[in-house]
């Protein structure tokens, strides 16, 4: 691939391999030879401009073209202190880095588990046994992880071998967590408490986690759950609102949906190169996320879909979330997607696409039924495909985008 484009990119000198093999053109040395024999090198902090852009990061294009983000050293240092606060940590943190670090630098952990003297536990790629064994053996403290992630891990047919007691808590963000899997999670890990999690690219990213107030001790185990697989509520030093389509914040009620905005010193600079694109999402110092959300009493925000995966059916908005949450609790499901696609009747409708677990069985019917226990019947999907597996990008997400082209080739498509 390297020597594919290696002639266009002018202005790279020295090409440096990591691995035991290298190409005539390369570095004679690798990667970890130049890192052995390197001094270290101390930098006066105050001769770098804390609004100047310290990292790059491309959005992951799952539901549009890939922008690079601009993360200033302000917005990563003030966010290393935030999530410190917000999730307690301390010198004891053993962090292992499923999340890809060119996610959003594995949702900042770097910057967070250096500032308290944590350890970093590192892999080259998410595989569910190398982690369980990196668990066991480096007696790993927090996961941070995208929910296909978790699934896949708690339910690998080896995980009863390894012992996972030294996890405290599992983050779950990257997409909508569901109240099946965080029960899930915490039956196989009984020492962990599991929660959702959310932020973005653009916000460095955590905005919001779900943690359990005190004053919520007694509320049922129903109530506490669901409340967990929320994205939680704001911590410190960031602002979220959820609102409407005329800018006015929606009722606390957990009930009406709004677009979640945000503002905090944590928000990027803007788009690399894209000031269209930044002015379109940045107005009047709130960061419009695309997402759409509903508020409870307390204060948890709950994700109800993207606005690009709402479907619309008949006049009718249908959250490919909320479907996707129904059918996650089906006990024979180990992942599913709910997209769009094309009705001659109500322009389009849901369709929900399955995984199922090793040894179990289920009917386009039984889901379906299930389904119609949970939620209205205008939501409930018209059809249910059944698939080996789905498709998924670098970070662990599902790609709906992959999976609707199916569907909508040759079509005047609503949904990008």
């Amino acid at each position: 691939m390297i020597e594919a484009m290696r002639s266009h990119l002018k202005c790279i000198e020295p090409f440096i391999a990591l691995r035991a093999t290298k190409p005539a053109w390369a570095h004679p040395q690798f990667y970890d030879e130049l890192l052995a024999a390197a001094e270290p090198l101390e930098i006066d902090y105050r001769t770098i401009d804390e609004n100047s852009v310290a990292e790059l990061f491309y959005t992951s294009g799952t539901t549009a073209h890939p922008k690079g983000v601009m993360l200033t050293h302000r917005n990563l240092y003030l966010h290393a202190f935030y999530v410190t606060t917000a999730l307690r940590c301390d010198d004891r943190e053993v962090h292992l880095y499923t999340v890809p670090l060119f996610h959003v630098n594995s949702w900042g952990a770097p910057h967070t588990v250096t500032i308290v003297g944590g350890r970093h536990v590192m892999i080259r790629k998410f595989d569910p046994p190398t982690v369980l064994e990196l668990v066991h053996r480096e007696r790993i403290t927090r996961l941070h992880m995208v929910p296909t992630m978790a699934i896949a891990m708690i339910n690998h047919p080896d995980f009863a071998k390894y012992d996972l007691s030294g996890v405290k808590e599992v983050m779950l963000g990257g997409a909508p967590a569901n109240t099946a899997l965080i029960r899930q999670v915490e039956q196989k890990i009984p020492s962990c408490i599991a929660k959702g999690g959310y932020g973005l690219t653009e916000t460095s990213p955590v905005l919001t986690i779900a943690h359990m107030k005190e004053h919520l001790g007694d509320a049922s185990d129903d109530v506490k759950l669901r409340r967990k697989a929320t994205a939680g509520y704001p911590i410190a030093g960031t602002e979220v609102r959820v609102v409407d389509l005329n800018g006015r914040d929606v009722p606390c009620n957990g009930q009406q949906v709004g677009e979640v905005i945000v503002r905090s010193d944590v928000v990027m600079a803007g788009y690399w190169d894209q000031p269209e694109d930044t002015a379109r999402v940045i107005r009047d110092d709130w960061f419009h996320t695309g997402d759409l959300a509903t508020v409870d009493e307390e204060g948890y925000v709950l994700i109800v879909d993207r606005t690009k995966d709402m479907i619309l059916s008949g006049g009718e908005n249908i959250a490919s979330a909320e479907i996707e949450r129904v059918i996650y609790s089906h006990p024979a499901v180990l992942e599913c997607a709910v997209i769009a696609v094309p009705d001659e009747q109500w322009g389009e409708v849901p369709k929900a696409l399955v995984t199922l677990k090793a040894g179990q069985r289920a009917t386009e019917k039984e889901i379906l039924d299930h389904c119609r226990q949970h939620i209205a019947g205008f939501k409930v999907p018209k059809s249910v495909e059944f698939l080996e597996t789905l498709p998924k990008g670098g970070t662990g997400k599902i790609l709906k985008k992959v999976l609707r082209e199916k569907y909508w080739a040759g079509r005047e498509k609503r949904v990008h």
